[in-house]
């Protein structure tokens, strides 16, 4: 026969299902704690739940403190009391005199106690309400504190069956968080409340997991953690899952600096192994953290401030990043862009200037490179710095790497018209390229406008979407096949790798401009773009230098044997017209003599 559960061992259970165990508060239940207290004129009144050791007060008013000692617990008196126990004077009753709530402060007096009983008849705490002086309390109010009970456990139990709960994890869902943080935010004084979010596998690493584990093991990761998570933070805060690896808390705190230490030592009990399908797995950690305000209205938008935090300390690669404004305005500002291109196109706000490049031997002009201008209605003229990496992490860059094509190639066509071949250069992103049908839109682009494929060189940075057998590569193999040159844009500004370079049908290498800036004063400068230059001769690649701003450059560049120079000491982004302004001065001007 199965042992018969202790009434502690039924305790617990009715607190595990109704998710009680290990609450520091439920701001839910503080209307009825209020209500209690006006109704009889107390001072105090709290809603009390008994553990093991400890009585925790997850509603209250009127108490300094949020747990007692169970041995220090009038509660526990009232649990098995059979009904509301009532004590008109606490210092005449030898059960009470002697504790702590009577011979200090707040020095209380009376007590009136209704058990919380659940439906299956386990009483798991009560509702309460004490006084600094004795008092009476009569049958009538013996009656509507025992309703005011039946209250409290009706809605804990449809805390517990209104969905408000997470099902992975178990714990308070972010729509109960939404519901709870104004009564959380009441009990704080101003100027100490701290919104903390966690992540504690990040977004990628768990999709690895569920593909190598499948979604069962992951879920039980994840229930592990907000269960380490929970019992590190019980008697400090409720812990909220708020997405499928973050987790949500707020806590009161005196200073910033003691807010960073939990946040520290959660860091550390966080990154113990947890066990997933008999894997033992490292969890990761990543918090933002937000100040907030007692008079704080909107909890989604709190929600909102603390992923912009926690995404700063992603990309900070630290284990917590602080709310700040600045980095949200940039979001803004970056959605914002991304909001209003679509439009802008349509509207004429954008359009290309052309830079010309020149060669180094004579400076003469050989082409020109269209580059995108955007003049915002409203923000004004937003650099291309700021508006690239944006469209480049949406699906405008396709659409916007579309419309300067478009443009640039009319624009050639334009010129021709005029009498000037102007062959041009046009940044692709590594998204357009990896189009299936990329090569067939670009040449019929051409066809339609009767331009020469020679005509145009397309502009490509380096990187891994350049792997053995993705779609690009077929694409540049079949550009360069049709006579369109290849230019590796931007050659050596990150992690440059010769070795896949060489397999692919490349005509040109763009050395970037940081490689440029230090040459005329470097010798380390010196050596590695001369390194970069030879190899490339060596594999049959002309060599462009981008940045070029003083003759210095110009002359060491000159002494390396670079091709061709670009850069603003021979000419700046400009208009269509002035660009055919450099071509015809360049065609009627007599080529140097070599001696």
């Amino acid at each position: 026969m199965s042992p018969t559960p202790s009434p502690l061992d039924e305790r617990r259970a009715v607190l595990c299902a109704m998710q009680v165990d290990g609450v520091a508060s439920l701001p839910a239940l503080d209307r009825i704690t209020a209500l209690a207290g006006y109704t009889f004129n107390a001072p105090v009144a709290f809603v009390s739940v008994l553990g093991d050791v400890k009585q925790r007060f997850i509603s209250l008013i009127g108490l300094p403190m949020a747990q007692t000692d169970m041995r220090s617990s009038i509660c526990a008196h009232a649990v098995t009391s059979g009904g509301v126990l009532v004590v008109p004077d606490l210092e005449q009753d030898p059960r009470f005199r002697d504790n702590p709530l009577v011979t200090h402060s707040p020095h209380l007096r009376f007590y009136a106690g209704a058990p919380l009983v659940a439906k299956n008849g386990v009483a798991i705490g009560a509702l309460c309400v004490m006084d600094t002086r004795p008092r009476t309390f009569d049958e009538r109010d013996q009656e509507q504190l025992a309703t005011l009970a039946e209250l409290v456990i009706a809605q804990l139990e449809l805390r517990n069956l209104s969905g408000n709960l997470d099902p992975t994890s178990g714990l308070p869902s972010r729509h109960q968080f939404h519901a709870d943080l104004p009564g959380i935010l009441a009990r704080c004084a101003e100027g100490t409340a701290y919104a903390i979010a966690v992540d504690i596998l990040d977004i990628p690493r768990a999709n690895q997991v569920g593909q190598v584990l499948g979604l069962r093991p992951l879920e039980a990761l994840i229930r592990r953690a907000g269960v380490r998570l929970r019992t590190a933070l019980e008697d400090v805060a409720t812990v909220y899952h708020v997405g499928v690896t973050r987790f949500a808390f707020v806590v009161e705190m005196p200073t910033a600096g003691h807010v960073e230490s939990l946040v520290l030592e959660l860091r550390t009990r966080m990154l113990r192994p947890l066990m997933a399908a008999a894997v033992p797995m490292s969890p990761r950690f990543h918090a933002g953290i937000c100040a907030v305000d007692p008079d704080e209205e909107d909890s989604h938008d709190l929600l909102r401030r603390l992923l912009v935090s926690m995404h700063g300390a992603f990309d900070a690669r630290q284990p917590f990043c602080w709310y700040s404004a600045q980095r949200d305005e940039k979001m803004h500002r970056a959605y914002r862009l991304a909001s209003d291109a679509e439009r802008g196109l349509q509207n004429g706000d954008f359009h290309l200037d052309y830079q010309p490049r020149f060669t180094l031997d004579g400076r003469r002009p050989v082409s020109a490179e269209a580059l995108i201008r955007w003049n915002h209605p409203t923000l004004g003229p937003i650099s291309p710095g700021e508006f690239i990496p944006v469209f480049e992490r949406t699906a405008l860059i396709d659409e916007v790497t579309n419309w300067v094509l478009d443009t640039a190639l009319d624009q050639v066509r334009a010129w021709r018209a005029q009498g000037q071949d102007i062959p041009v250069s046009i940044n692709l992103s590594s998204s357009y390229l990896s189009n299936a049908s990329a090569w067939h839109d670009i040449r019929s682009k051409l066809e339609h406008r009767a331009l020469p494929f020679s005509m145009i060189e397309l502009e490509i940075t380096e990187g891994e979407w350049l792997r053995p057998g993705s779609p690009a590569i077929g694409h540049i193999a079949a550009m360069a096949q049709a006579g369109i040159t290849v230019a590796i844009d931007d050659f050596g500004s990150g992690y440059s790798n010769f070795s896949y370079l060489s397999d692919l049908p490349i005509h040109t290498v763009k050395l970037d401009k940081s490689l440029i800036d230090g040459i005329a004063s470097s010798s380390r400068a010196r050596a590695k773009v001369s390194a970069i230059h030879h190899l490339a001769h060596e594999l049959g690649y002309l060599t462009v230098a981008e940045g070029v701003e003083q003759e210095a450059q110009m002359d060491v560049l000159a002494d390396m044997g670079i091709d061709q120079v670009q850069g603003y000491l021979l000419a700046r982004p400009m208009a269509p017209a002035a660009v055919m302004q450099v071509f015809e001065q360049a065609a009627i001007t007599p080529r140097p003599v070599k001696v």
